[in-house]
């Protein structure tokens, strides 16, 4: 019982993390969404692709600034209360450097990409193909800290190698989790830009057509990056040491995965209906119900994370 209060306690915790995560994430996958669709809009000469990339890339900066925004202050509080541990992470070869120079590369990229429409079409999606191979490097950087900081805190850990915590062997969790995440934000950049699109229908007069066409677009790719990030759940168990798999199998974050799974599930069946309707703008209900879904899962795979790598 007691430990069940734990994992439900570490699951309240991370609602607001897990929150601003979605919307991180998101914004690292919509430019590889926005580039795929411009190249090929440019490829069939069809002019909807193209405005559904220019609105992709307007959600994922503006996402993307807003993260840093509150992600800096974050940090910033942090680093007043406390120093000594702010310090130790930040120490020669920590993943943290990696990471901070791999996510200025993303923001200088995607605001290459969202500020030069105008230039020639193959240079700007050079820039935007950039601006998705940053976003994954940004992503690749972040994951260390899903083994916890807590080797870095350590003489030991500090005596590690940056190319050891960004590509250890081919049997650590990094890898399978590396893919879940890449494919989540693909997903979740879909799912949210059904709702960005739904919030400048009105703003942004471009016919009831080319929303039809964009939120059937959005919705498919959600729903198609969504399957390999479920797929990807057996190997990430299977990659913990045993010791640590059997006993997850039998405690409650067994059932928070499992549970994860579900709303994941239930999420990519809503964009499925979605995708595949004649008229979506009349499954506005769905497109919000996914979209809290998107919340509720991530929400679950953080404490799960939590459970996995930090207690």
């Amino acid at each position: 019982m007691a430990e069940l209060q734990g994992t439900v306690t570490i699951l309240s915790s991370v609602l607001a993390p897990a929150f601003f995560d979605v919307l991180g994430l998101a914004a690292l996958g919509a430019p590889a969404l926005a580039v795929a669709a411009e190249i090929q809009g440019r490829a069939q000469r069809k002019a909807f692709l193209d405005k559904f990339a220019q609105h992709v890339s307007v959600m994922g900066f503006g996402l993307l600034l807003l993260v840093l925004v509150v992600g800096g202050g974050g940090a910033v509080l942090a680093g007043m209360r406390f120093q000594e541990i702010m310090s130790r992470l930040h120490a020669p070869g920590s993943p943290l450097y990696a990471f901070y120079a791999a996510m200025g590369l993303a923001l200088l990229t995607h605001g290459l990409y969202r500020c030069t429409w105008k230039i020639a079409k193959g240079a700007h999606c050079g820039l935007g193909v950039l601006a998705a191979l940053s976003s994954l490097a940004a992503i690749h950087a972040s994951l260390p800290g899903l083994r916890g900081f807590a080797p870095l805190l350590s003489a030991e850990g500090r005596d590690m190698r940056l190319a050891a915590l960004l590509f250890p062997g081919p049997g650590s969790p990094l890898w399978p989790c590396l893919m879940q995440y890449a494919a989540l934000s693909l997903a979740l950049a879909g799912g949210l830009a059904l709702l960005f699109l739904l919030h400048r229908r009105d703003r942004d007069n471009y016919g009831r057509d080319y929303y039809a066409f964009s939120m059937r677009r959005a919705a498919s790719w959600a729903a198609w990056s969504l399957v390999p990030a479920l797929a990807v759940q057996p190997w990430i168990l299977f990659s913990l040491e045993p010791e640590l798999r059997a006993l997850v199998l039998v405690s409650p974050v067994a059932m928070l995965w499992a549970l994860a799974l579900v709303v994941m599930l239930a999420c990519l069946l809503l964009w499925m209906a979605v995708a595949r309707s004649g008229s979506p703008m009349r499954l506005k209900g769905l497109m919000v119900v996914a979209g809290c879904g998107i919340w509720v899962f991530h929400s679950l795979l953080l404490a799960v994370a939590v459970n996995l790598f930090f207690s």
